[in-house]
């Protein structure tokens, strides 16, 4: 049913003059076509679809338009050795309300990951991550979120629901799906001292700006226990990324950008994608739409890349590592995957609707940091959430 609310794509894109060239993208994806329809989708692993509704952000007028304008940068683009399927599903149009079109979203967006196919959406504005978020609602379990942005998107109103707010509904509203919330990229000067006093109160995982700066592998577990991946394009420096109304000198240079794409899709949970806020009309040369369209390519390398690690892989299969700190009586068993070297740490959890996240993953200097005789800060945090 929700299917059918998509249009396909535009003619001039699934037929250009000059045709794409063999092993581009455009050549390769099935495409939701004027003239073939709806692609079979059994098979597909990732789906591209873009929404036309920017009405969560009167500043960023505009960002509705971004589908077609990322699609015109991602089709010319070469896939790599990948061994999977992806398509173009088409585009959304904006509802008679921002309402009307978030419902068709979450259904779109549920029915998709039902089928294990993993839903890459181009908005529009932030806010329509609130109805990608409300998807797993049918799913029955609790959710994590990885949000890349500068600043905390709370709002001044915790029950309103827009661009700079759609965090606060998140929190408040039932059904409470949310376990874990880890905010990326943040810069200080943008996030107001009572956000970040709740963010610590809640427990949710704060990384700033600096701390990106040349060790983004340190970021890889907080994206690596997502489910849905939140990507503001304003988390990235004007420089690199001009296109929102409310642009920074500072931010995410397009590599890192690309890198933590690039972990959002090596993550054996991440099962949606949402990238927003990029306005073509303020675009230069398309610059930001070919970066936006080299990300969603790291993405999908990512993804070719996985290697079934937890939840896919028993615990059994791993490598078991046990620190005992004796001054705080505490036990901490640490995991490494033999496939792919990351690292989990086991975390108890006395509520039972949160024992999909026993193990956290965590990184090598997790380890280490226990070995010096300290709890590290994400068991803490983990631990917490999970009382």
């Amino acid at each position: 049913m929700w299917i059918d609310l998509l249009q396909p794509v535009p003619v001039e894109l699934t037929q250009p003059e000059t045709p794409y060239p063999l092993g581009t993208l455009g050549n390769r994806m099935a495409l939701h076509s004027e003239e073939s329809g709806m692609p079979e989708l059994k098979g597909v692993r990732i789906a591209f679809l873009s929404v036309g509704d920017d009405r969560g952000n009167p500043q960023n007028r505009g960002c509705r338009n971004a589908g077609n304008a990322f699609r015109r940068s991602l089709y010319p683009l070469y896939a790599g050795a990948w061994d999977l399927s992806l398509a173009d599903v088409g585009h959304l149009p904006a509802g008679a309300t921002p309402q009307d079109t978030g419902s068709a979203l979450a259904g779109l967006c549920q029915d998709l990951i039902q089928r294990n196919i993993i839903p890459y959406v181009l908005g529009g504005t932030q806010d329509l991550a609130y109805w990608m978020y409300r998807a797993y609602d049918s799913l029955e379990q609790s959710v994590n979120i990885g949000v890349v942005d500068n600043r905390i998107a709370l709002g001044a109103d915790e029950t309103v629901l827009h661009a700079d707010g759609f965090l606060g509904p998140i929190i408040t509203e039932q059904p409470y799906n949310l376990f874990n919330l880890s905010l990326i990229g943040l810069q200080a000067y943008f996030v107001a001292p009572d956000q970040w006093d709740l963010a610590e109160r809640m427990h949710f995982e704060t990384y700033r700006l600096g701390t990106l700066r040349g060790q983004v592998h340190e970021i890889e577990p907080a994206v690596r226990d997502a489910d849905l991946v939140v990507f503001n394009n304003r988390a990235i420096r004007h420089a690199d990324a001009p296109g929102h109304a409310d642009p920074s000198p500072n931010g995410l240079t397009a590599d890192e950008a690309c890198a933590l794409a690039r972990y959002c899709g090596l993550s054996d949970k991440v099962s949606s994608m949402g990238y927003f806020e990029y306005n073509p009309t303020l675009d230069l040369a398309s610059q930001n739409a070919h970066l936006a369209a080299q990300i969603a390519w790291y993405f999908i390398e990512g993804v070719h890349l996985r290697r079934g690690d937890y939840p896919f892989t028993p615990k059994s299969q791993y490598l078991r590592f046990t620190v005992l700190l004796d001054e705080l009586e505490q036990e901490l068993v640490f995991y490494k995957s033999p496939l792919s070297e990351r690292w989990w740490m086991e975390v108890p959890m006395k509520q039972t609707q949160y024992i999909r996240h026993a193990l956290v993953p965590c990184s090598a200097s997790d380890y280490e940091y226990a070995l010096r005789g300290e709890i590290p800060g994400r068991w803490w945090k983990a631990q917490r959430k999970g009382l």
